[in-house]
């Protein structure tokens, strides 16, 4: 029985490993876990154990901000897509996206992954050139442009 569980816990670690970058340390953590869990399923007992605290003392929410992406930093923005590091989906904008499928304000996002957001903007390049042309088009960003309109209205 207990290399059965050792093998189904080698699997869920793997596969938990495959989607997030973990330390050497957490990664132990996480072998431990896994392991004392579906030991004490196995064994009859089906309450599930409380989570444990946050190592060092920290508050959960801290230890979300010290993430690392699974993705490789110069690769989630590109020409055609930026790359959510929550999910990993390729989209043209990403604001809109991270607050509702993720509750994340822009702000929490740049400081969860510790970005730049001058570096790494939640607009692919061919968007947000796409829209700058048209709002060159429509004259906007031209000196005195919102100072004809408040001529206009007095």
């Amino acid at each position: 029985m207990s290399s059965e569980v050792l093998k189904l816990t080698a699997q869920i670690v793997i596969s938990h490993a495959s989607m997030s970058e973990l330390t050497p340390k957490e990664l132990v953590e996480e072998i431990k876990d896994v392991y004392h869990l579906l030991t004490s399923l196995t064994s009859g007992g089906l309450a599930v154990p409380e989570a444990r605290p946050a190592p060092t003392g920290v508050k959960e929410k801290e230890v979300e901000v010290s993430k690392k992406p699974a993705v490789p930093l110069d690769e989630i923005v590109r020409d055609d897509y930026v790359v959510c590091l929550v999910c990993g989906k390729k989209m043209r904008t990403l604001k809109a996206h991270l607050r509702k499928a993720h509750k994340l304000a822009p702000a929490d996002y740049f400081r969860r992954y510790d970005l730049d957001p001058k570096k790494f903007p939640l607009v692919c390049k061919e968007y947000s050139e796409q829209r700058r042309k048209l709002a060159k088009e429509k004259g906007l960003g031209e000196k005195g442009f919102g100072r004809k309109k408040v001529a206009e209205v007095s």
